[in-house]
C-alpha cells in the first residue's frame, strides 16, 4: 500500500465528518487524523503507514505541522467549525468522489477509515484532547514537559502501532472470553 497525500486526505476527513452531519474543527480535524494513521496501521500492518507525515506532541495531543499550516485560518478556536469551503470544494459528495478517486483506497481500506472517522467524529474536542493525553504515543514525547510547554516532538509510529495493536487484541479477547 502506498502512502497518500496528507493534504488530500484532511481533504477526505473533513468532508467524511461533514458527509455525516458531524462538526468539524482544526482540533477535531487533526486528531481524526492522527487516529486514521493510527488503526490504519493496526489493520493493515505497521509497515503500511496511512501518510509519510509523523504527529507531533503539542500541547492539545497530536498534531501535523503541514495540516496546521494549512488550516490554522480556518478556526483559531476550538469552537470555530469548519464547512466544505474550508476544503475547497462547495458539494460535499462531488468533493468525497473525487478525493476518493485520487486516494485510490480500496474497499478495506475505505471501511477502516470511515469506521475511525465515525467513531472519533461523534466526539466532542474536549474529549479527544483527553484521550490523547491518556494514551502512550502522546504521553510519552510529553514526558519531562511542562503542561503547556511547546513541542515538536516526533510520536512514534512503531509506538502508536504497538498501543492501538494491544488495544485491538485486548477487545478481541475480551469479546472471546464472553
Amino acid at each position: 500500500m502506498k502512502t497518500v497525500n496528507i493534504s488530500d486526505f484532511a481533504k477526505y476527513v473533513g468532508l467524511s465528518l461533514l458527509s455525516k452531519e458531524l462538526s468539524v474543527s482544526h482540533l477535531k480535524l487533526q486528531k481524526i487524523i492522527y487516529y486514521c494513521q493510527a488503526w490504519h496501521m493496526v489493520f493493515f500492518g505497521r509497515e503500511n503507514t496511512l501518510l509519510d507525515e509523523k504527529p507531533q506532541a503539542w500541547v492539545n495531543g497530536p498534531v501535523y505541522p503541514t495540516i496546521y499550516s494549512e488550516y490554522k485560518k480556518h478556526g483559531a478556536y476550538v469552537t470555530d467549525t469548519m464547512e466544505a469551503d474550508d476544503f475547497g470544494y462547495s458539494d460535499i459528495e462531488k468533493g468525497l468522489n473525487e478525493l476518493n478517486a485520487k486516494l485510490s483506497f480500496s474497499e478495506e481500506q475505505t471501511k477502516c477509515l470511515n469506521s475511525v472517522i465515525s467513531l472519533y467524529g461523534t466526539k466532542q474536542d474536549a474529549q479527544l484532547i483527553s484521550y490523547t493525553h491518556c494514551e502512550k504515543p502522546w504521553a510519552e514525547k510529553r514526558e519531562g514537559l511542562l503542561p503547556f510547554q511547546r513541542s515538536t516532538k516526533e510520536l512514534s509510529l512503531d509506538t502508536m502501532y504497538s498501543y492501538y495493536k494491544t488495544r485491538r487484541d485486548s477487545q478481541r479477547k475480551s469479546k472471546r472470553n464472553v
